[in-house]
């Protein structure tokens, strides 16, 4: 039984108890500023001041048709890397001088024929600069030909063309480590879509291999894999030959940067440094659908978005530190009576600023047609909400209905990026605008094979940039049983544990925070030049600009100017602060591994 005495000290501590939750409530809503975007710039770098690399700039070398992808990758990978690219449609056009002082000499075996020019390219490596055949002639002509098996580093055309289980990366080639893309139980057998008919080959003596053809090691011994990625020394020259489809658009900038590492002393490029999670149409702050809505979750929208899937996303974020960036869409119907709930809005202002993310507009509609309506409607309630500055935007595609009104409405104009699918037109990050920053969606959240993998590790390793969707429009208007909220849930809890977030090295960020890290990159101009153990990096920087830096055997011991993370062995990133940063090298702690790289 409770003394009066203890019975009136137990309501005195719940008292209190109860009182300091409640004073701490509101201490936070009052001192938490719900209505400021605290990663939105009014000062931001324009288009006008993007870099552009010229003759005085590294030079790289492509011979090869420039109406072709593999070109458009080359391209858009050397304007990243702030390289001068120089193009030659053949070998006969060519400057020696040029080649010789070019970094990396690029070869589009497609549309170069090798075979007939064998004797020009052996020519060519008398300049000692490193060559890179960026695909292979059909491996029936190397067969026959001897003096491309030994340009090469070929011995053996085992078989002309075979079927791959599988593909393998090695590691110290891609960020990441070494990777193997080939189903071990049968329900991975879904994943698989990186099954390729590709030449078998084999390589001699002196070559080095980065990435193989996965076979079944029952009929074939590891070490006998199929050769995709190699590089041979040809007379003092390094030659490096792909002979997969992988300097493509979704992978084809992340096997460059490996390869130009490889063929260097040592190697540093700038990144974005930049990894977004965006929710597309979300949160829900208006009923829509609700028939639907009410017959699979037995609610409506809006409860389904506060009570079922918000707390969902508010643990994913606390568990993986992300920042995510909700899309709100006031009306995927924006001819439907019912209006957006000003106090749902509210709402997740208030939630999106606890995690530390951000909210901005979606685009979605019905009816594209119909997107300056759209746009009138939701600045006559956003407006009226309050100050936030809604400085990003999300499409399903940036098509020219969606270009017209970024300058047109006075809702937009704070607008200065804009979210979206990339395809053959749009770069993975570039100014549409010149206020107005591109930043193209690399992932999507529910969606996981083997290519796709292999795109975000490619992507990371280019660039240290990747934006990964969550399209909560199909939650809202499920087509199939997938895109129910507790089947679409598992899916993409799953796919950010095991694929989307464990790559840490590069910081997760908000849409606007990687706005103004994308504006830096492209607009960055910078060189480095290396005296003894001392890197010195000079750019004209305004803000922050990151680098990745690769060596082999040596390791950063300080950085003046900045400050650096290990990503992994022989990997840092460097964040430069200052016009001049100077990045002290020293010799690795483990045993140093000779790798061919003098030559």
């Amino acid at each position: 039984m409770v003394s009066r005495r203890n019975l009136i000290t137990i309501i005195l501590m719940m008292m209190t108890i109860f009182f300091m939750f409640q004073f701490s409530q509101v201490v936070k809503v009052r001192n938490n500023q719900y209505d400021t975007n605290l990663y939105a710039k009014e000062n931001i770098l324009i288009s006008t001041g993007k870099f552009i690399p010229d003759s005085s700039n590294e030079c790289v070398v492509f011979i090869g048709d420039d109406k072709t992808q593999t070109y458009d990758v080359v391209k858009e990978w050397s304007d990243y890397g702030k390289k001068y690219l120089k193009q030659y449609s053949n070998l006969e056009s060519t400057d020696d001088k040029l080649l010789m002082n070019a970094s990396l000499i690029l070869i589009d075996s497609k549309t170069v024929d090798c075979k007939e020019n064998v004797i020009t390219l052996e020519e060519m490596t008398k300049n000692g600069t490193t060559m890179v055949f960026l695909n292979t002639p059909s491996s029936r002509e190397i067969k026959f030909s001897r003096r491309l098996k030994r340009l090469f580093g070929i011995s053996k055309v085992r078989e002309e063309e075979i079927e791959a289980k599988g593909f393998q990366v090695f590691e110290g080639f891609l960020l990441g480590g070494e990777a193997a893309y080939m189903p071990q139980k049968e329900e991975e057998e879904k994943y698989n879509d990186l099954q390729m008919n590709v030449p078998w080959y084999e390589t001699g003596k002196g070559t080095k291999t980065y990435a193989v053809a996965m076979m079944d090691e029952n009929e074939v011994k590891a070490n006998e894999f199929p050769k995709l990625i190699w590089r041979n020394n040809y007379n003092g020259t390094f030659i490096y030959v792909v002979a997969a489809d992988v300097i493509n658009k979704e992978t084809g900038m992340g096997f460059l940067s490996a390869i130009d590492y490889c063929a260097k002393d040592y190697s540093i490029y700038p990144v974005v440094n930049a990894q977004n999670f965006v929710l597309a149409d979300y949160p829900i702050i208006v009923e829509e659908n609700t028939d639907k809505i009410k017959e699979v979750y037995s609610m409506n929208a809006m409860s389904l978005s506060r009570d079922i899937t918000w707390p969902v996303f508010v643990s994913i974020a606390n568990r993986y530190n992300l920042k995510f960036t909700g899309f709100t869409n006031t009306g995927y119907n924006y001819t439907s009576v019912k209006k957006p709930d000003e106090s749902y809005l509210k709402f997740y202002l208030q939630q999106f600023k606890e995690i530390d993310g951000e909210m901005g507009i979606s685009l979605n509609t019905e009816d594209n047609t119909q997107l300056k309506n759209k746009i009138t409607h939701d600045e006559e309630f956003l407006k009226g909400e309050g100050d936030y500055h809604y400085s990003a935007s999300y499409a399903p595609d940036l098509d020219d209905n969606v270009l017209s009104v970024l300058d047109e409405d006075a809702l937009l104009k704070d607008v200065h990026t804009i979210v979206s699918k990339a395809d053959d037109s749009l770069r993975t990050v570039s100014y549409v605008e010149d206020t107005v920053t591109f930043q193209g969606i690399t992932n999507i959240a529910d969606e996981y094979t083997y290519s796709k993998e292999l795109k975000h590790r490619s992507m990371l390793t280019a660039i240290g940039y990747s934006t990964t969707l969550i399209d909560m429009h199909k939650v809202l208007y499920p087509e199939k049983t997938e895109d129910e909220w507790q089947n679409f849930s598992k899916e993409i809890s799953a796919n950010i544990h095991t694929y989307w977030a464990r790559n840490r090295e590069f910081e997760f960020t908000a849409v606007s925070e990687s706005d103004t890290r994308v504006r830096e990159f492209l607009n960055l101009k910078y060189s480095s030049i290396r005296a003894d153990n001392v890197i010195t990096l000079k750019s004209d920087c305004t803000n922050d600009a990151y680098y990745v830096l690769r060596t082999h055997g040596e390791k950063v011991v300080k950085v003046e100017g900045g400050d650096y993370s290990v990503m992994e062995e022989d990997a840092y990133l460097i964040h430069a602060n200052k016009g001049i940063t100077m990045i002290y090298l020293g010799e690795s702690d483990g045993v140093f591994k000779y790798d061919g790289l003098l030559k």
